[in-house]
């Protein structure tokens, strides 16, 4: 499946296992899926909650640092990239 980078985590709160991303572009929303790449750690997660200024919302925008839930420790400056996931159609052609 093909990734994206589109930010960077700037500040982790580690007690809460949130970090805070800045977004480079692209949009990311609840329900896609990350991978994240640091130093010496890699893991896949999929986003289930995120935040805009302490306000919950299904997708942030290019320019917003977004809050997001880890599965995972992670560090300041890791990056983060978008897994996009092939569309499957329901439709069948009979």
């Amino acid at each position: 499946m093909p990734e994206e980078k589109i930010g960077t985590i700037i500040h982790v709160w580690p007690k809460a296992g949130a970090a805070q991303i800045e977004l480079d572009h692209g949009i990311l929303q609840v329900g896609d899926r990350l991978r994240i790449k640091g130093h010496g750690h890699e893991f896949v997660q999929d986003v289930l909650s995120l935040e805009v200024e302490h306000r919950s919302r299904s997708e942030g925008f290019p320019g917003e640092h977004i809050a997001v839930a880890m599965d995972q420790p992670v560090r300041e400056r890791d990056e983060v990239f978008i897994i996009r996931r092939p569309k499957i159609s329901l439709l069948t052609d009979e």
